[in-house]
């Protein structure tokens, strides 16, 4: 199987021969925006293989004693475009600094999600860098 990355609109255009392409098992389909990976479209079977290996794997653990349980006050970062504002706006503060790989790429997202929705930058995604 080989993997083909289209943008949103090529996908929005050609929607029903991706999916078609997909569910024979030709290839799996990566949608940009703007040239970040936003989703990638993969087969039923390839989903059920997910939902067993790694979906449901936290799930199918039974509760142990000590185990880190889900804490209420996390946010779930969910696509920028999705979330409302206010929303968007605690979670960019809340993760300024983080250094984890997911959370940055998140926040560069979420930066421009921001300017267009408010007009106004907000505090850059990374910081001022080295020279600042």
């Amino acid at each position: 199987m080989t993997e083909e990355t289209v943008s949103a609109s090529h996908f929005r255009v050609h929607f029903k021969d991706i999916a078609n392409a997909v569910a024979r098992g030709e290839h799996a389909c990566t949608v940009e925006r703007h040239g970040l990976p936003m989703v990638v479209v993969v087969s039923l079977e390839d989903a059920e293989f997910l939902r067993q290996h790694r979906w449901g794997k936290a799930a199918a653990l039974p509760e142990q004693p000590g185990a880190e349980q889900p804490r209420a006050d996390r946010i779930a970062l969910n696509h920028p475009d999705t979330m409302p504002l206010e929303l968007l706006e605690e979670a960019y503060g809340l993760t300024e600094g983080s250094t984890d790989f997911e959370i940055q790429a998140w926040r560069f997202k979420a930066y421009y999600s921001i300017r267009g929705r408010t007009g106004k930058w907000p505090a850059k995604p990374f910081g001022r860098g080295p020279s600042g």
